[in-house]
């Protein structure tokens, strides 16, 4: 019985799980390719959009965000140019225009 049970985990330690394998499809595969640290850099950063990673890197200078924050401003400061003055210059109330309390 032993025997049995340390074959099958060398089994499933060479293989992987496979029903987790086979369910991921096409665009998954690709979004997890896209998004490896190995390939874009930590936490996939190196994968946003250039104009995304200038509003980081601005939004860096300015404020001390955690990475989550950091994202969601940047992305807002792409989506809504309107708000550049305030990208340029105050992350904090772009964060609170997005709802993002606690700085």
């Amino acid at each position: 019985m032993n025997h049995i049970i340390r074959t099958a985990a060398a089994i499933m330690l060479l293989f992987g799980p496979a029903p987790i394998a086979l369910a991921q499809d096409g665009a998954t595969q690709k979004q997890t390719e896209q998004r490896d640290p190995d390939f874009c850099g930590a936490g996939g950063a190196g994968c946003d959009p250039a104009e995304v990673q200038h509003w980081k890197a601005v939004g860096n200078k300015l404020a001390d965000l955690s990475s989550a924050d950091l994202s969601q401003y940047a992305y807002a400061c792409v989506k809504h140019r309107e708000w550049k003055k305030d990208c340029e210059t105050d992350p904090v109330a772009i964060l609170k225009r997005l709802g993002i309390e606690g700085y």
